[in-house]
This record gives C-alpha cells, sequence and structure tokens, in this order.
C-alpha cells in the first residue's frame, strides 16, 4: 500500500471518528436538556397565560404553576386551543385565553390572546414563538404592540404605526412589517370568526 493511500485512509478515519465523538456528544446533550426545555416552554406558556388575563405575573416558576393548576381549565381538543382563566377563590371565570397561530415572513408566528369572559373584547397577546426580522417584524414583541388591542372588539384593520388610535377596530402595524403586521391581524380577526361559530353552534 502506498504512501499516499495509507494517508488518505488514516486521513477518513480521523474525520469519521471525529464525527462519531461530535453526533454522540450533541446526541447526549440533547437528551439531556429536553426536559428541561420542556418544563421552560410550559412554564413560558404558563406565565403568558397569566399575563394576558390580566393576573399580575409572578417571577417564581413554583407560583406560576401552582397559579396554573388552581385557575386554568385546558381545552386542548378545542380548536383553537382555549384555556379558561377562573379566580381559584371563587370560581369566576375571568378571561378565555386562546391560542393561534399566523404565517409571517419566515414562518409561523404562535401566540396566546386573551379576550374577557363572554369573547366580546381583547385582553393582550404574547408572542410565544416566531421567526420574523430582528429590528422589523421581530417587534411584535414589543409592549406597545402587544398591549394595543386591549379592550378593542375587532375586527381588526391596521393603520400606520404611530397612529394608535382607540377605535375598537384598528391596530398600528409596525413600519417596514407588512406581512408580519398582516399576520398578526389575521390571526386576530380568525380568532375572532372562530370564537363566532362557536358561540352560534353552542346556542
Amino acid at each position: 500500500m502506498n504512501a499516499r493511500l495509507k494517508e488518505g485512509l488514516r486521513t477518513t478515519g480521523f474525520m469519521f471518528g471525529l464525527t462519531l465523538v461530535v453526533i454522540t456528544c450533541v446526541s447526549a446533550l440533547q437528551l439531556a436538556t429536553t426536559e428541561r426545555v420542556e418544563r421552560n416552554a410550559a412554564l413560558f406558556l404558563q406565565r403568558a397565560i397569566m399575563e394576558v388575563s390580566g393576573v399580575p405575573p409572578s417571577g417564581d416558576s413554583a407560583a406560576v404553576a401552582d397559579w396554573f393548576k388552581k385557575s386554568v381549565d385546558a381545552e386542548p381538543a378545542a380548536a383553537p386551543t382555549r384555556f379558561q382563566v377562573r379566580d381559584p377563590r371563587t370560581g369566576k371565570v375571568l378571561a378565555q385565553v386562546f391560542t393561534c397561530q399566523g404565517r409571517g415572513l419566515w414562518g409561523l408566528i404562535t401566540a396566546v390572546v386573551g379576550m374577557d369572559p363572554e369573547r366580546r373584547s381583547f385582553r393582550q397577546l404574547r408572542i410565544l414563538d416566531q421567526n420574523e426580522t430582528p429590528g422589523l417584524g421581530a417587534r411584535i414583541c414589543e409592549a406597545w404592540f402587544m398591549r394595543q388591542m386591549e379592550g378593542k372588539t375587532g375586527p381588526f384593520v391596521l393603520v400606520p404605526e404611530g397612529t394608535r388610535s382607540s377605535e375598537p377596530t384598528k391596530i398600528d402595524a409596525i413600519t417596514g412589517a407588512t406581512i408580519t403586521s398582516a399576520a398578526i391581524r389575521d390571526m386576530l380577526n380568525g380568532l375572532l370568526r372562530a370564537t363566532e361559530q362557536n358561540r352560534e353552534g353552542a346556542k
């Protein structure tokens, strides 16, 4: 066997071994962190539901989990997924919270949206997941944007950023992020249609 062939085999063997070690380490790291990632995602959802329900959020993860267990009835089979939030002391319904999705510029946007107990007006919005452009579409995570539909009824139309209209059907778009803004508008209007259909079906 000539020297070049031996060198090639040695290099190939080294690269194969190195690849195997890296894959093993990455797989082990993923297995070790999966439970923590799932736990953090659940906590993030619970805290978002707390916020859009109008309940002052807690920084203590154990307190949030305890609140969720005592106060929230989940209906994952509903379309869209619905969470009914109650006062744990009186049993009074405080809010209806829904998960919804819309297609932004770079992928799905996932959010939770709060509504009043009768599902006639909105509370706030919290973004759970998005891949929009930093400084543009990703601004949907800014507090002013997520608060602006509170107390409004929709269906929504977009107005230029900075309008801050108090009209019940208008929300500010984000300058330079037309597709992302339209995705949020369509998400909210779709939720309105779904809740109206559910209300009609319950009669």
